[in-house]
This record gives structure tokens, C-alpha cells and sequence, in this order.
């Protein structure tokens, strides 16, 4: 019954797509959708890579014809709005922008379309026409098969690092000049100046097995535990008033219904909501970064600021979320890594008291990681996809 439910939708998208790009091939002569460049990231917020190259495009490319896909309800989407279009998701003016669009740039491999998970296998097939470039959510660190070729058909894919870039060339079987090595748009922003307050940043990223179970259930988790053993310590609580710092406790977007789980009488230490922050600004604004695999280290590392691991998961995690990939964090990571909560607090009193410095050996190693640093990765960004155009 499952085979049958999911053939019946993959046959509704698919004759959906092919009425729109039906009609498509009137409406793309409209002003609306000529040569339309159509943007996304996960339609629900504009917070990454998408929304970084959207702005670009608007102010220093002005005659592209671009659009972004985002909810209305989004608490970013009035921001969005100011620099240009917008189009509602799951609507027919959506179907028939992606049927129209000359190019479709997206976080996530087929995120313009209705169904990212649905679309990639329908253009594994060769059944969606046109230009798709993946400009990412973050630098891999682990393998993400679903991006190997044939399983993914990207135009063009962004790297941000060497390391990266190689495995990725070497391992993931795509057409030579597919994969670039670009950067992240966002990481235009990244290079500018700004303000490091007397933060502390944790910033966890998700679990598969936690991502829909009961409140209850979470709670007697180990994930749960062990961060609320952090937010919970006596001694962190001394060393945040010693220093005059505060904490910032934020999780993934995945677990963010969960939020409400954590909690601390300490004054010192907030935990954040989606909507009450956005997490560049989290981490340019922290000095220091505690998380466990989540990518959001590679930007923080990039402006050579402490960090350190909280891995106290990693036999499950690698076996039962992500497959292992070049980036061992033992040995090319940018920090040290941890098992246990109360070393991770050791560690933090430890950076506090030296200055909230990366050490050398670290420093050392985001250099040989990302190469050249430099600005300008939505500019280099744009002239890629003019040339696949």
C-alpha cells in the first residue's frame, strides 16, 4: 500500500510539473518569468547561502530577473521582500516559476522544487529540464551519498575548502567542472568587520532517532542530558560571572520544538529560539563555540576563533545518521574534542582564562583547510552559473 501511495505522488508531481512546463513555454516570454533565476533555501526561512546570493543579485545585478521561494508566515520574509520578488511555495505560480526558470539555485539539492527528496528522483530520470546549481548549506564533512552522481544531477555544486573539494572530485563521480570551488556566499559577510561580544555559543546539531519522539522521551535521552549538565554547571555558572560573560544555548532547526525543554535559573545563559535570532549573527557575535558535528564550526573556524567538540554520541551517530568522511575532527578538527560534559566545561574556563584565543595548532590548521581566504564568493559565485548558461 506504501509502494502504491508513493508511486500515486510521484505521478501527481510529475504530471504537475509537465502541465506547468507546458504552460511554461507561453509564460516565460512574460516579463514575470523570462529568464527567470529562481532561488531557495528551505521556503520556511532566508537565512544562508540563498539569501546572501539573492541580495547580491538584487543590488549589484539588478537586470536579472530573480525570485525568491518563501512562506509569508516566515519571520523572514518581510526582510526578503525588500530587496525583491517572492513567491508563495506549494502554489501554482511556484510550479510554474520552477518549470519556467532558466536557472534553479538552491541550499539543497532540488530545494526550488515542491518536493527536494521527490524532484531528485524524478531528475535522476532526466524528467526536470534546465539549470540546477547546489550553492550548499555548509562544507561537508561527511559523506553525503545522496549528492554522488547519478543520484544527483547538479549543473554546478559550490566547495568552500581543499580538502573538501578533493574528497568531493575524487569520491562523488560527478561531470568534470560540475563541482567548483567557489565559497560560501555567506562567507562575503564573514570577512566583513564586526563586533565579537563576551559570548559563548552552543549550538548542537540534530539527531534522526530524536528529531519527532514525545517531550518525555527526549528528556531521557543523553542528548538532552549531557546539555543540560553544561547549562546546569556550577562551574561554568562562576567562571561566566568571574569573566562577564554569558552563554547562548541554540538548537538545530530540526529540534527546535524542544527548546522549551531547556531551561536554567542562571541569568548568564539564554536559550535561544528561531525566531528571536539569526545563527550568522550568533556566530559572529561569539567568542567561542561549543557544538558536537554540526557544520556551523567550518564558519566559525574560518574567523579563527576557539571552538571545541562535544561528541559524546560518536560511535552511534556515524552509524546511524551520517556516513564518516574525510573530516576526522580528532585529527583535522579546530578544537578539541570531548566525551564528557564536565571537560567541556573545564575547557571553556581554561579558553576564558587565556584570552579567548585559538591556539596555534588550530589556527594552523583553518589555514591549511580553506586555502586562500578571501571575499567576493557571491561574485565568483555569479559568473559560474553564467558560464553553464
Amino acid at each position: 500500500m506504501k509502494k502504491l501511495m508513493s508511486g500515486m505522488i510521484y505521478a501527481w508531481y510529475a504530471a504537475y510539473y509537465i502541465f506547468a512546463y507546458v504552460i511554461g513555454l507561453f509564460a516565460r516570454q512574460l516579463p514575470y518569468y523570462k529568464n527567470l533565476w529562481l532561488i531557495a533555501e528551505r521556503k520556511t526561512d532566508a537565512r544562508d547561502n540563498g539569501l546572501h546570493f539573492f541580495r547580491y543579485l538584487t543590488k549589484q545585478q539588478p537586470e536579472i530577473n530573480t525570485a525568491f521561494i518563501i512562506e509569508k508566515q516566515s519571520p523572514d520574509y518581510e526582510r526578503v521582500k525588500k530587496l525583491g520578488k517572492t513567491i508563495e511555495p506549494y502554489t501554482f505560480r511556484h510550479m510554474l516559476a520552477f518549470a519556467c526558470a532558466k536557472v534553479r539555485i538552491s541550499t539543497h539539492y532540488m530545494g526550488c522544487s515542491f518536493d527536494a527528496y521527490r524532484f531528485m528522483r524524478l531528475d535522476k530520470f532526466r524528467l526536470v529540464r534546465g539549470k540546477n546549481v547546489l550553492i550548499r548549506h555548509g562544507i561537508t564533512a561527511n559523506d553525503l551519498s545522496e549528492l554522488h552522481y547519478p543520484e544527483a544531477r547538479p549543473d554546478l555544486m559550490v566547495c568552500s575548502a581543499v580538502p573538501e573539494y578533493e574528497d568531493m572530485t575524487a569520491h562523488y563521480s560527478q561531470p568534470e567542472g560540475v563541482i567548483q570551488m567557489l565559497g560560501l556566499c555567506r562567507y562575503d559577510r564573514l570577512s566583513e568587520t564586526h563586533e565579537t561580544k563576551k559570548q559563548i555559543l552552543i549550538m548542537p546539531t540534530w539527531r534522526y532517532f530524536l528529531s519527532s519522539v514525545s517531550d518525555e522521551t527526549f528528556q531521557k535521552s543523553d542528548y538532552y542530558r549531557i546539555f543540560m549538565e553544561i547549562l546546569s554547571s556550577d562551574v561554568l555558572a562562576e567562571a561566566l560571572e568571574r569573566y562577564d560573560f554569558k552563554v547562548v544555548f541554540y538548537l538545530h532547526y530540526v529540534l527546535q520544538p524542544y527548546t522549551k525543554l531547556f531551561h536554567t535559573e542562571n541569568p548568564r545563559i539564554e536559550v535561544k529560539t528561531l525566531g528571536e535570532c539569526d545563527v550568522q549573527d550568533l556566530l559572529m557575535e561569539s567568542a567561542m563555540l561549543i557544538t558536537d558535528y554540526s557544520s556551523v564550526f567550518f564558519d566559525f573556524a574560518y574567523m579563527e576563533k576557539p571552538l571545541a567538540y562535544l561528541q559524546f554520541d560518536e560511535e552511534t551517530f556515524f552509524a546511524t545518521q551520517y556516513k564518516r568522511g574525510y573530516f576526522n575532527c580528532h585529527t583535522d578538527g579546530f578544537g578539541p574534542v570531548f566525551q564528557r560534559a564536565d571537560k567541556t566545561v573545564e575547557y571553556i574556563c581554561e579558553t576564558l582564562s587565556r584570552g579567548m584565543k585559538m591556539e596555534a595548532d588550530y589556527v594552523e590548521r583553518v589555514e591549511r583547510f580553506f586555502g586562500e581566504r578571501s571575499a567576493n564568493h557571491c561574485e565568483r559565485t555569479f559568473q559560474a552559473i553564467r558560464k553553464i548558461l
